[in-house]
């Protein structure tokens, strides 16, 4: 049984009320995130048609694309096979012309002789009439008297995006009634401070001129105001949650001991970096403090994100506390394990390993390390936030390759200890418009400088054709005792796939093309013991050649591996690649990277491929990914957090956000608690705005 109708529709009320609005198209709307009339007056164009240029008919030429204000003289049905085209005469005081629609029989019923039309579109030459005439025009009925106000013709058309089967046209239409019935009760949620500072437009100005504008410029104003304010609600939600976050519980203050750090530097087979030196002091200034550290720590492959971890950690560990770091995979957790231990053991820090696959009394055992704090620093894959893991007294939590972990992974973490110092760490260089969203409540810190000796990777693009040349070249590599990654795609989404493709490939490269070689192969159904054999195997150079899934994209640290070979480069994002790539150039000897494009790659594809090849500067190849792809497919569906925004682009609203951002900032700073009135209103439209679209609506 449905619904009653409301007894007072408002702007609050679900778009299912709005005249022409069923329930299969109340369901579409739905989908696309529009629930409300105040969600409908906020769906904005894609972009506009400008018909506002009225020409008569005597001056219409083949291939305009003209406004006309004409009566319609005559109309009939025509049938041309199975099709039925509907034909109308139409004029108006300069000459005569003919429009035809292709498959809207039903138009009979409403363009009858005698009716007056603004009527917009392509004009074209029909070679058997020899006539020029339209062909599928936009128009619109005018009214008796004056003319009637024009949605569809005769003017600057806005153009929606379908939803389903709800087309533009019908969309522009539902948006009209709209606006009509509901745009005086839109409140402008931006304070007025913030409309004067920035001189934006009033909201319902702005709602009315996005939708029908009277110029394209005016269009072009309206949306960036539109943009503006979906931002600055954003941020503010994001404001509001780091404060939240600062206040949520004291975190113990880890004095940072200055020997301790001298100790740590002493023991280590390099020098620090500037820029790892410079992120060292950022974060201990933070654990310094009782409000809880929360930053995000980004570095390109190689640029010593782990000794910058490893110092933070020692120094919980000298105030007598414990340290954890999450890794995504059982691979990048035993890396880290290796690497961590080498680091920190000769220390005195006792470094312990917590990950799934282990048995039952090398778990039993860990766990009982953890829990008593024996086990100083904890390193683990999912197991580490699962329920049996208890720890001690944990006061530093850090997550590598954070982007394959959601918000709810990370607050689970953190909730294993008393409010701890948080480190989220990722080799994936995040363009700004993104930190500042989807990490916006995190302080970013920044290792941009690569450790001095490490040569470029040379990466080259390759098709089909150049294969032999491509298997020569590795076959020189590995007479020269050098060894080999192959790594293949996830192809359809398939894991199964997926490793049949890997899988077949292996047996064909093992048994044919590089027979005098080892080759071995890694995927992510193996049993974790088996793929531990097959990476300990590389490692120790008893492969020469490794075939693989993605399951190498991130953790595996083979110095003597000098060439990654990546097939069907175009299903991969550049991110993803670069990240492969990292996987070569960790030793002394010159690396290749080798980008395999399949025959059926589009010249899009090619050219973001190309991207990779002449640059190896990680965030010029994440802008390009971004500009490219689009927010969602830069991050990819692991990613949970990304707003959904209806009005605002990333991409191309850049100054924008950081406009927004600083404003939304000072705000909440003004008025931390929202509690004025002017503050409870952005509150609320906040919350309305993003309701289920972000990962901060747990604030307020």
């Amino acid at each position: 049984m449905e619904a009653a109708t409301p007894t007072e529709t408002t702007l609050h009320s679900e778009v299912r009320y709005l005249k022409g609005v069923g329930p299969r198209s109340s369901d579409l709307f739905a989908k696309a995130g529009v629930e409300t009339m105040e969600d409908l007056l906020y769906y904005v164009p894609r972009t506009y048609t400008d018909w506002s240029d009225v020409s008569t008919v005597e001056s219409l030429k083949r291939g305009d694309r003209a406004t006309v204000v004409v009566r319609v003289v005559s109309c009939d049905i025509l049938r041309h096979w199975r099709k039925q085209i509907f034909v109308a005469a139409i004029e108006d005081d300069t000459g005569a012309v003919f429009a035809r629609w292709f498959g809207q029989p039903y138009l009979k019923t409403v363009l009858t002789a005698g009716v007056k039309v603004v009527l917009s579109g392509e004009v074209r030459f029909d070679r058997f009439a020899k006539r020029i005439e339209f062909i599928n025009p936009a128009f619109e009925v005018m009214g008796e008297g004056e003319a009637a106000e024009l949605v569809h013709a005769g003017r600057i058309v806005p153009e929606y995006s379908q939803i389903g089967t709800l087309s533009g046209r019908r969309i522009r239409g539902l948006v009209k009634t709209a606006l009509d019935r509901f745009l005086d009760q839109l409140v402008d949620p931006l304070p007025e401070n913030v409309l004067r500072a920035r001189d934006l437009p009033g909201l319902v100005e702005s709602v009315a001129e996005v939708h029908f504008p009277p110029s394209l410029e005016r269009a072009a104003r309206a949306r960036s105001r539109l943009a503006y304010e979906e931002f600055f609600l954003f941020q503010v939600l994001i404001a509001l949650k780091k404060r939240q976050l600062a206040g949520s519980a004291d975190a113990v203050r880890i004095a940072w001991r200055d020997d301790e750090h001298v100790r740590f530097m002493d023991s280590l087979s390099f020098k620090l970096t500037g820029a790892q030196k410079r992120v060292i002091s950022e974060i201990a200034g933070d654990l310094g403090r009782d409000e809880p550290m929360n930053r995000l720590l980004q570095g390109d492959v190689g640029s010593g994100k782990t000794a910058v971890a490893a110092a933070a950690m020692h120094q919980a560990v000298s105030a007598g506390h414990q340290a954890a770091i999450m890794a995504p995979t059982e691979i990048l957790a035993e890396q880290h394990f290796e690497n961590l231990t080498e680091l920190l053991a000769p220390l005195g820090d006792r470094v312990v390993l917590l990950r799934g696959g282990m048995r039952v009394g090398e778990r039993d055992e860990a766990l009982g390390l953890i829990e008593s704090g024996e086990a100083q620093v904890v390193v683990g894959t999912h197991a580490l936030i699962q329920e049996g893991t208890n720890f001690s007294d944990l006061a530093l939590a850090v997550v590598d390759e954070q982007h394959r972990f959601g918000v709810v992974q990370r607050a689970a973490l953190r909730d294993k200890g008393n409010a701890p110092h948080v480190l989220v760490m990722t080799a994936t260089p995040i363009p700004r418009t993104l930190a500042l969203t989807v990490y916006g409540d995190l302080d970013v810190a920044v290792l941009d400088e690569m450790p001095p000796g490490r040569e470029k990777v040379v990466t080259a693009v390759r098709d089909e054709a150049a294969r032999r040349k491509v298997y020569d070249f590795l076959k020189s590599e590995v007479a020269s005792a050098r060894q080999v990654f192959i790594v293949y795609p996830l192809v359809e989404e398939s894991e199964k796939m997926e490793l049949a493709a890997a899988t077949k490939m292996y047996e064909r490269l093992k048994e044919r093309t590089f027979s005098d070689a080892t080759v071995g192969l890694v995927h992510g159904r193996m049993k974790p013991e088996e793929k531990d054999a097959v990476m300990e195997g590389f490692k120790a150079g008893n492969t020469d050649i490794l075939v693989s899934t993605t399951v190498v994209e991130v953790g595996v640290d083979v110095p003597n591996a000098t060439v990654m070979v990546i097939e069907h480069a175009e299903r991969f994002g550049l991110a993803q690649l670069h990240q492969l790539r990292g996987r070569v150039g960790r030793g002394d000897h010159q690396s290749y990277c080798i980008l395999m494009v399949g025959r059926g790659a589009s010249d899009e594809a090619r050219e973001r491929i190309q991207v990779l090849a002449d640059t190896n500067d990680g965030f010029v190849i994440a802008e390009k990914d971004l500009e490219m792809r689009g927010p969602g497919e830069f991050l990819g569906v692991r990613q949970h957090g990304l707003p959904k925004f209806s009005v605002a682009d990333l991409r191309s609203d850049s100054r924008l956000l950081v406009q927004a951002r600083d404003d939304a900032f000072a705000y909440v700073a003004g008025d931390p608690d929202m509690s004025t009135p002017e503050g409870r209103l952005v509150l609320d439209a906040t919350k309305r705005r993003f309701k289920g679209r972000g990962a901060f609506m747990d604030v307020g």
